[in-house]
């Protein structure tokens, strides 16, 4: 390996390791290829329909405390202006 120097180095990595991947062409370097399985299998084994449906129940969730906080916003703003 030829010494780069030390600004390239930080900047820019080892050249040498650089080589060896090229993620634009789809080449990957071994430690992505091993983690990549365990995510596809997690992403495969989702079930889109809950996901959408518990992501609707939260969003309700919300919509239906804005009211509630809207009611509490001037009670917590006295308890701040007490410690204040």
């Amino acid at each position: 390996m030829s010494e780069e120097p030390f600004f390239n180095q930080f900047m820019f990595g080892n050249r040498d390791a650089r080589q060896s991947e090229d993620w634009i062409l789809g080449r990957k370097h071994q430690q992505e290829e091993e983690k990549s399985p365990s995510i596809l299998n997690t992403i495969e084994q989702l079930d889109l329909g809950e996901l959408m449906v518990n992501m609707s129940q939260l969003m309700d969730s919300a919509e239906e405390l804005k009211p509630l906080l809207k009611h509490a916003a001037p009670i917590v703003e006295v308890f701040m202006n007490k410690k204040s």
